[in-house]
């Protein structure tokens, strides 16, 4: 039985991402997913991808990626931009939007954010009809692939899983692995199946939470000034979104 993990939306926080690593290795897991926003918010974008580049199987872009590779006049992203310099930006818009692999018979899907786009944001409280819509095959996905069966995704840093009792499909999301927004502890998946097998058999979806050194990361923030470090600080301690922190 093989085991992959899947990992999204680490924002150059490294205490985390080394933290979830770790997990990972002690699990014996050798094939990791990485679902974007590999980069900003923390402390450190350029070690994110550099450790991300190393040991992730996969990586899609996200819409951090998008937004630092954009012409912008936005002071934040520049300020991440010069911090992972030329050759990461290279790399980064080199970065596929979807991953689509066999498990245990199922099609499963990989995205940042929607089958529409990499900002395209869906929350667990969708209707059915969007959840449903999720499974389509887009231009952004690619229109010539099986559809998927379960799809997995990132963006909104809340982990959960739904089952699309109608149609017999799974929509999932991976939650954060460095800015987790529904608990303060650094979330990754583990699925669990016959990895690239399109015969039938076990298959699961399991979410783990990890304690991290979350002072230490707020520490290395602000040793190198991140922008808004105050308040990146407070989303990592309370994991609540600063735009609807309570006033």
């Amino acid at each position: 039985m093989d085991k992959i993990a899947i990992i999204s939306d680490i924002h150059g926080n490294i205490p985390a991402l080394e933290t979830v690593l770790a997990d990972i290795r002690q699990r014996g897991i050798d094939i990791i997913y990485n679902l974007g926003d590999v980069v900003g918010k923390g402390a450190h974008s350029d070690l994110a991808i550099d450790l991300c580049r190393e040991v992730c199987h996969v990586i899609v872009q996200g819409n951090w990626e998008a937004e630092i590779l954009r012409v912008s006049d936005r002071p934040v992203l520049d300020w991440y931009a010069a911090q992972i310099g030329k050759e990461r930006m290279a790399y980064l818009r080199s970065l596929p939007y979807v991953c689509d692999f066999w498990m245990s018979g199922k099609r499963v899907r990989l995205f940042h954010a929607s089958q529409e786009s990499v900002y395209k944001r869906i929350y667990a409280w969708e209707t059915y009809e969007t959840h449903r819509a999720m499974f389509e095959n887009t231009s952004f996905t690619g229109m010539d692939e099986p559809a998927p069966d379960v799809v997995g995704y990132g963006d909104i840093h809340c982990a959960y899983m739904h089952t699309l009792y109608l149609d017999h499909k799974i929509l999932f999301n991976a939650g954060s692995a460095g800015n987790p927004l529904d608990l303060p502890l650094a979330t990754y998946v583990v699925m669990t199946g016959n990895f690239d097998s399109q015969k039938p058999g076990l298959f699961s979806i399991d979410f783990i939470r990890l304690p991290y050194d979350i002072e230490r990361a707020v520490e290395q923030a602000r040793q190198v000034r991140v922008p808004e470090t105050e308040a990146y600080a407070v989303e990592l301690q309370t994991a609540v979104y600063r735009g609807r922190q309570k006033k």
